[in-house]
């Protein structure tokens, strides 16, 4: 176990300009920079740690005890507190928690790096994919709504896929209001849906049980896959 898990964090993140350059971080700044010039928003980062606490990967987010995603089979458990996270929306209650330390009016949380699946290689999945997510918190007046949703989607969209068709699939996730998928299909070839070049899943969410101490503020997401 040890030294598996050693070369588990031993692959290199091809987000983190730490680790050298790569093209992967040009992607990342062009959807930050386009959300962030839209919105006027403060930007705020939070890599994290690779190891987190089943809390902030399951409980805080609103997995049930029963979820099968929690099944060893689909989970890489260091021991009974401690896992490498499997999405990078496990950052999120850490990043949360800072946010209601240091609050801020309006802040767009970056959250990216590498997650640990056990799903099958193939020419779409790998057991170690990269992930991003994107929050809005702000304290407005007027609540966030679908319509913010969909204005996020298009910047990103325009940002990092000029031109590029788009489509809307209802979703339910345990820690989002209103979730929904958009896959992009930059070839134009409407056969090929299911092999979108980028793939953007977007989750609209309010007062998140891992950041009850900031319940005062709406949040939302974007998440790249």
């Amino acid at each position: 176990m040890p030294a598996q898990l050693d070369r588990d964090l031993s692959i290199r993140d091809l987000t983190d300009p730490a680790a050298g350059p790569h093209a992967l971080q040009l992607v990342l700044a062009r959807a930050v920079e386009a959300l962030a010039d839209r919105w006027g928003c403060e930007v705020r980062w939070w890599r994290g740690d690779r190891i987190v606490t089943i809390e902030d990967n399951y409980d805080n987010l609103g997995y049930g005890a029963d979820d099968i995603t929690r099944d060893s089979r689909y989970t890489r458990y260091v021991d009974d507190k401690w896992m490498l996270r499997s999405h990078s929306t496990a950052l999120i209650p850490a990043a949360l928690r800072a946010l209601a330390a240091d609050p801020a009016d309006d802040v767009l949380l970056v959250c990216p790096g590498l997650v640990y699946r056990r799903d099958t290689i193939d020419r779409l999945h790998t057991g170690t994919p990269h992930q991003l997510d994107l929050w809005r918190v702000t304290r407005r007046s007027a609540p966030m709504t679908t319509s913010d949703l969909d204005e996020m989607v298009t910047a990103l969209v325009e940002a990092l896929l000029p031109g590029a068709e788009r489509r809307y699939e209802d979703r339910v996730h345990p820690y989002t209001l209103s979730g929904a998928k958009w896959t992009s299909n930059a070839t134009g070839n409407g056969s090929r849906w299911p092999n979108a070049a980028w793939l953007i899943r977007r989750y609209w969410r309010e007062r998140v049980s891992a950041a009850r101490a900031a319940a005062s503020h709406s949040a939302w997401d974007s998440t790249g896959c």
